[in-house]
C-alpha cells in the first residue's frame, strides 16, 4: 500500500530537515525554515535556485537603478557621457563592495551622516510577507 502524497511531503520534508540540519546545525535549520515562511517558497525549490534567483533580482535592480540615476544626472543636471562613464564605474564598484561584504548599507548611512549631514532610512520587509 503506497503512500499518500502528504505523508510522502512530509516525509521529504523530514529528510530536507535532516541534511540542513547536519550541514548548518539548528542555527541553519531555523534561518532556512524562517526564509522558506516568507518567501512560502515550497521545499523543493533548492537554495541554490533560490540564490541563482536572488542575483538575477540584484543584478537586474543595479542595472535599472544605474538607468535611472544617469538619466537623472543626464537630464537634469548636465551629466555627459565622460562623467556618466566615471560615475557608473564608481557606482559599480561600491555595489560590489556591497556585494562582497567590505561594507554594509550601515557603514554607508553613517558615513552620508557624518560627512553630508543628510540622514537616510532604509525600509526593511522583515515582516512575514502573505500572499
Amino acid at each position: 500500500m503506497g503512500r499518500s502524497r502528504e505523508e510522502q511531503a512530509r516525509l521529504e520534508g523530514m529528510a530536507q530537515a535532516l541534511r540542513i540540519a547536519k550541514e548548518k546545525g539548528i542555527e541553519g535549520l531555523e534561518d532556512e525554515i524562517r526564509m522558506r515562511n516568507i518567501t512560502n517558497l515550497p521545499c523543493g525549490v533548492p537554495q541554490r535556485a533560490l540564490d541563482e534567483c536572488i542575483g538575477n533580482i540584484k543584478n537586474n535592480v543595479v542595472d535599472t537603478f544605474t538607468v535611472l540615476v544617469a538619466y537623472t544626472l543626464h537630464h537634469k543636471f548636465g551629466y555627459g557621457k565622460t562623467r556618466l562613464g566615471r560615475f557608473i564605474e564608481e557606482f559599480n564598484f561600491q555595489a560590489d563592495c556591497l556585494s562582497e561584504d567590505y561594507c554594509t548599507w550601515d557603514d554607508l548611512v553613517n558615513e552620508m551622516r557624518s560627512e553630508c549631514g543628510m540622514e537616510f532610512k532604509i525600509r526593511k520587509n522583515d515582516r512575514n510577507v502573505r500572499i
